[in-house]
């Protein structure tokens, strides 16, 4: 039987992290937030980040349970549904995040920013409500919000059927990594669409070109130490010190 697409994608995801050498885990950090995962070894070892795959702003869990000991065993746990224990997507994709360096063509760039210049006078939509959107709607032919819990002005989560196939350009929060619907809203998009998938979350993987994504903006960090003081004081990642916004596109793009 032929995997399915989020079956494919993650598998795909998965394999290109675990194609990267291993290190041991040397810290695992939760926030109200944002989660991190350092690699142990040299001061400058390398932190990845993710959302919560939770909401936004809850309690911080008193403690984690036993984790795997290397980044690699750290990132198994994402492909795992239902997931073994809280947070344990999120801890996996971060793993994955600090595995996945960014390339060296990276431009720094936010991803909002890549929305408003690849975006203008376009139909767009974007996956997920992030604070910049209710200042740049009048930038767009037309622009529809998706979100899980929708606020005034968005669209339901089930609407993606209704408005994705009609969009020039789709900005995809990479929390849809964390929920598992990433590869059933880009099945959704008509071909040639620009896919831009954003967040802290976001990895710097190749493989996710071959599934129709065109630019990952992500972030890295500049200082891990201020990432991970931030991250332990429960700041949203818009507060976040220490970290680089930077953008990939897909080559020949």
């Amino acid at each position: 039987m032929d995997a399915s697409p989020l079956d494919a994608l993650l598998d795909a995801l998965l394999a290109q992290a675990l194609d990267r050498p291993d290190a041991p885990l040397g810290a695992a950090l939760v926030g109200g937030h944002l989660v991190a995962v350092r690699a142990g070894g040299a001061q400058d070892a390398a932190l990845g980040l993710a959302s919560r795959s939770d909401a936004h702003g809850s309690p911080v869990p008193p403690a984690l349970p036993p984790l795997p000991d290397s980044l690699h065993g750290l990132a198994r746990l994402l492909p795992r549904n239902p997931e073994p224990f809280p947070l344990a997507r999120s801890l996996a994709l971060a793993a994955m995040n600090a595995l996945l360096p960014p390339p060296a063509d990276a431009a720094p760039a936010k991803g909002q920013d890549l929305l408003l210049a690849r975006g203008a006078g376009k139909r767009a939509v974007v996956v997920g409500h992030f604070p910049f959107v209710e200042r740049m709607a009048d930038r767009f032919a037309a622009l529809d919000v998706l979100e899980l819990s929708p606020r005034p002005g968005d669209l339901p989560a089930a609407a993606a059927r209704d408005v994705l196939p009609r969009a020039d350009l789709a900005a995809i929060t990479a929390t849809t990594l964390l929920n598992h619907t990433l590869a059933g809203l880009l099945a959704l998009l008509r071909p040639g669409a620009e896919v831009i998938l954003l967040g802290p979350s976001t990895p710097f993987a190749s493989c996710l070109f071959d599934f129709g994504v065109t630019v990952l903006a992500g972030c890295a960090a500049e200082d891990p130490d201020a990432v991970l003081g931030g991250v332990e004081r429960g700041l949203p990642f818009r507060a976040l010190p220490g970290v680089r916004h930077l953008a990939w596109r897909r080559p020949g793009g």
